[in-house]
């Protein structure tokens, strides 16, 4: 999948829907290890941070693992949903009101552990 450096869809988002794609289509494997972040990035034509966040998002959704000085494979193939590859801007859209109102209630649950001191 192309990269489109202009769409609305942050680059991140993107990089991650198309990883995302690639397990469940098969060519990533669980068990298998991916490609390096600088291979991916070199591949979608994006910063390494770029890459980093999208993987760090697949791992936190139990998608991807990292094992230190070894890599990152394929933990699991993605479940219906946004991560699933739907390919639908309201999807994409949805989950980041998700996200955002999750790391509001992050923010807000430090901030009152903060003001407790």
């Amino acid at each position: 999948m192309a990269i489109d450096q202009n769409s609305a869809v942050p680059l991140s988002a993107q990089v991650k829907t198309d990883i995302a794609r690639r397990i469940s289509s098969g060519e990533y494997t669980v068990g298998e290890k991916i490609p390096s972040l600088r291979s991916l990035a070199a591949q979608y034509s994006v910063a390494e941070l770029t890459v980093h966040a999208a993987v760090k998002q697949l791992q936190y959704e139990g998608v991807l693992e990292s094992a230190s000085g070894r890599g990152t494979f394929v933990r699991a193939v993605p479940t219906t949903g946004p991560t699933a590859v739907s390919g639908d801007l309201a999807a994409v859209v949805e989950e980041l009101r998700r996200e955002v109102a999750e790391l509001r209630d992050r923010v807000s649950a430090i901030e009152a552990e903060n003001d407790s001191r």
